[in-house]
């Protein structure tokens, strides 16, 4: 499991006073830049400009117990619980930071495909396979849903 840890910032919410809905799924996306730079030790921005490759998400989802406010400080808990040719899905719980045994606030989940960004090439912004390399770090870290 990766943990990103997120401080919720007064942008982060809506007039209500908690974390607008949509920004969890940026939280996700930023879960799974940081799980490529920390724990596959491939930087996400490496993967982008250099290699031309992209990992837009295709289907996301999430459900929501109990509502995170300004100032609080959460963990982003992700797992990869799926690997495909062309795509990798994660699964989220959010909970307090710090505090393994509070209640999970929201789960959700992403299916990111591989894109090739390489206007050069004849796949260009269309999935691709999942290289190799890539594939073999990822393997040994999926783990069943739920």
């Amino acid at each position: 499991m990766h943990v990103h840890r997120v401080h919720v910032g007064f942008g982060d919410c809506d007039p209500a006073g908690i974390v607008y809905f949509p920004r969890f799924f940026h939280f996700f996306h930023e879960a799974m830049e940081t799980w490529f730079d920390e724990v596959l030790e491939l930087p996400y921005a490496e993967m982008i400009r250099g290699r031309g490759l992209g990992f837009p998400a295709v289907h996301t989802e999430a459900d929501f117990a109990i509502p995170c406010a300004f100032g609080d400080e959460i963990a982003v808990e992700q797992r990869v619980v799926g690997l495909g040719r062309t795509s990798i899905r994660f699964a989220y719980r959010v909970r307090t930071f710090g505090d393994s045994d509070a209640p999970v606030r929201l789960t959700g989940a992403t299916v990111s495909v591989v894109m090739d960004l390489d206007p050069q090439r004849p796949t260009f912004r269309r999935p691709v396979e999942l290289p190799a390399d890539l594939r073999a770090r990822i393997e040994p870290l999926v783990v069943p849903p739920g």
